[in-house]
């Protein structure tokens, strides 16, 4: 039977065919940085696709320019994205990662402004386009100063609309899961801010895994990629919203921001607000009130008068009573915190959980808690709100006073053993104890860390390359926590230091570090009893933290200090503050029975003592003495290398045996003495050390209390 022919259903299909054939032949492509099509750029990264199994999230924020200036000044649907291999002429086999999420979405802010919470850049219009495995192609470089291969090609699954006419800078963000990884990478093609052309992007990540809200910023920098899209050609539904999330009964204004190809435009919209089948509103941009607890899918369906319908579901996208775990602590008496409650969305349950047992302690919004001392303690505090889900936050605090520098790092150390250095200012007049601090790791979490600080009198400037000038005054140990997060360090026992001007070294032993650039002006951090200065840091080693290595130059020691002082808590403390010298023995040191309490008897034993012999001197400054100003070199006394950090105010001969000697001192139960603040130093007797016969030991101050 001959084939019968259907000129309407002929004309259809050649109609279609006609339609789509311009979208399939208008395929192109755009490299980003602008100028990097064939030109190499001048840096690389293994972030993100050469972690091997680390686990990471990184953003990138390129600038609208780099398309409206390659000319594409209209809507596109964006369809793949590839990354390329860096200039090299060596050859890698190749690997893949089974679960890798990548959304885009524009972003609301500037891509020389972005935040580093990642949600705050990403727009309304944030969408999944891949989620899956991704694959580095096996492959070789094409040579030094040559770019290399595209080895990353990831098609997407779900077209991305973006229109760079509009401004809004593009947002690619990346949860690369390290799990399952097998092969072998390379590192990625990147610009940074000193690329010609500029590269006109940012980078926002965390090495602590798909899940840290916040990430460290890298301003001008970005990685080399080619996006595939094509101009947007039929008809897309879309919208915004004004609120997605807050305590119900919530009210929502909802944007239209579907495309259309068709002269005429979009002629209808149809919006389902929970994705029951019901229409619920035929406006272009509706406003409707959520009134009960839940989360809801919107559904919204555009007609034109050329294509066909057109629907986007957004699952999730209106959540009510959404809660958002948070809180701040303040000390307010001797190791008694006040609780409040910062959590978003309007919470109407509170359990905390306030010394880190597991067990309920209270369930008011904003309890007071007496701890029995200073150790740093995990606080979790669960918050809901109605019927709404609940979310949980866990901090570890510190009870007792703080002073906080930054966590907000762009740079860092990774080797162990490198060195930080600081200026510290003790400010109150009876000296701090510090108990522990908060550091931030160049290193992955859960990393062992020993931190060995150091002190000189004065300032570590000119000092950080001298061993003889620094005295070590504690080690704190912790366990690493991830990058960008407060890593707690802990002491034995608490580190007493008296009023007066140091430099700090710190040394840091297991991971590495992570610190601030500074931006060349004298930097400071500080409140009533302490300031904290600029400084440098060092790639030293292991065994020398004064070593001759390199500086960075300035940098800001990330962290927190907690501490006591003696008008909070009445607390005693002896501690060492300057450097002895040495004679035919050890440099002599000072050695306290513990710490100088009213109703105790304090003993300091003074050892490397070659005739078991010395004058303990005790006095009330360390700036002033009958000899002149403090410190006071003692070479006119026939003591070179040597310094007077005490005045000599009273003095007492103490002898011994075994070439140590004890300084005895009962301190009566009396209130009148609490508060005293001494120091001590002792001169010891080494007849041919040098032509005065004498050394001196450290220094050390004292002071009387609870």
């Amino acid at each position: 039977m001959p084939r019968r022919f259907d000129l309407a259903s002929h004309w259809a299909l050649g109609l279609s065919l006609a339609a789509l054939t311009p979208c399939l032949d208008a395929q192109s492509t755009v490299v980003t940085p602008t100028g990097y099509d064939n030109a190499e750029g001048n840096a690389n990264n293994i972030f993100p696709w050469n972690r091997g199994t680390s686990s990471m999230r990184i953003q990138f924020v390129y600038d609208s320019s780099h398309f409206t200036g390659q000319n594409i000044n209209f809507p596109i649907l964006i369809s793949g994205v590839k990354y390329r291999a860096d200039d090299t002429t060596s050859s890698w086999t190749g690997g893949s990662w089974p679960n890798v999420q990548i959304d885009m979405a524009s972003c609301p802010l500037d891509y020389a402004a972005v935040s580093t919470t990642f949600a705050q850049n990403l727009n309304n219009d944030l969408l999944t386009v891949h989620n899956g495995s991704v694959t580095v192609q096996a492959g070789t470089g094409n040579g030094n100063g040559v770019p290399g291969p595209w080895h990353i090609d990831i098609p997407f699954a779900t077209p991305f609309l973006y229109d760079p006419s509009l401004g809004n800078d593009l947002t690619i963000d990346i949860y690369l899961d390290g799990t399952g990884w097998s092969g072998q990478g390379t590192a990625c093609d990147h610009v940074s801010s000193s690329g010609n052309p500029p590269p006109l992007c940012s980078r926002i990540y965390s090495t602590s895994g798909t899940g840290n809200p916040t990430g460290t910023i890298t301003n001008n920098y970005g990685a080399v990629c080619e996006f595939t899209y094509n101009p947007a050609n039929g008809l897309f539904a879309g919208f915004t919203a004004d609120v997605t999330t807050g305590p119900s009964p919530l009210t929502v204004n909802f944007t239209d921001t579907s495309f259309s190809s068709a002269a005429g435009g979009v002629t209808s919209w149809a919006w389902d607000f929970d994705n029951d089948g019901t229409i619920d509103s035929t406006a272009q941009n509706p406003t409707h009130t959520f009134t009960n607890c839940g989360a809801y899918d919107v559904a919204l369906t555009v007609t034109d008068a050329t294509n066909p319908p057109s629907t986007v579901v957004r699952s999730g996208y209106i959540v009510t009573d959404l809660v958002t775990a948070d809180f701040t602590d303040q000390l307010i008496a001797p190791l008694v915190v006040q609780f409040t409650d910062t959590s978003t969305g309007n919470p109407t349950a509170w359990d905390w959980d306030l010394d880190g047992d597991g067990t309920t302690d209270a369930t008011g919004q904003n309890p007071a808690f007496a701890y029995p001392n200073a150790n740093p303690v995990t606080v979790t505090l669960t918050a809901s709100r109605l019927c709404g889900p609940v979310d949980t936050i866990t901090k570890t605090i510190v009870p007792a006073q703080q002073l906080t520098t930054t966590f907000a790092d762009n740079n860092g150390l990774s080797a162990s053993g490198a060195t930080i250095y600081y200026d510290l200012d003790v400010l109150n007049n009876k000296g701090i104890s510090i108990s522990s601090f908060d550091v931030n790791s160049n290193s992955t979490a859960n990393q062992a860390l020993t931190i060995e600080v150091y002190l000189t009198h004065g300032t570590y400037v000119g000092n950080d390359q001298r061993p003889e000038a620094w005295v070590l005054i504690g080690s704190a140990s912790g366990t690493t926590a991830g990058r960008g997060l407060p890593s707690p360090m802990a002491f034995p026992n608490p580190v007493y230091i008296p009023p007066g001007d140091y430099g700090v070294a710190m040394h840091y032993l297991g991971a590495g570090m992570a610190y601030t650039n500074g931006n060349g002006t004298n930097q400071q951090y500080g409140n009533g009893d302490l300031a904290l200065d600029l400084g440098i840091s060092r790639s030293t080693s292991p065994n020398a933290p004064f070593g001759s290595g390199g500086t960075n130059n300035p940098r800001v020691w990330n962290g927190t200090i907690y501490y006591d002082t003696f008008g909070f808590s009445g607390a005693a403390g002896y501690g060492e503050f300057g450097v002895g010298c040495a004679g035919t023995s050890n440099t002599a040191t000072l050695t306290p029975s513990g710490a100088p309490m009213l109703g105790t008897t304090l003993t300091v034993t003074v050892d490397n003592l070659p005739l078991n012999a010395a004058i303990m001197m005790t006095g009330f400054s360390t700036t002033n003495s009958a000899l002149g100003p403090l410190p006071l070199s003692t070479a006119p006394f026939g003591a070179p290398g040597c310094e007077l950090r005490v005045s000599p105010d009273t003095n007492l001969f103490i002898a011994g045996a075994g070439n140590s000697a004890d300084w005895v001192l009962p301190i009566p139960n009396s209130p009148a003495l609490a508060g005293v603040l001494f120091y001590n130093q002792a001169i010891v007797v080494d007849p041919t050390a040098n032509a005065a016969g004498a050394v001196a030991s450290n220094a050390a101050g004292c002071l009387l209390g609870n």
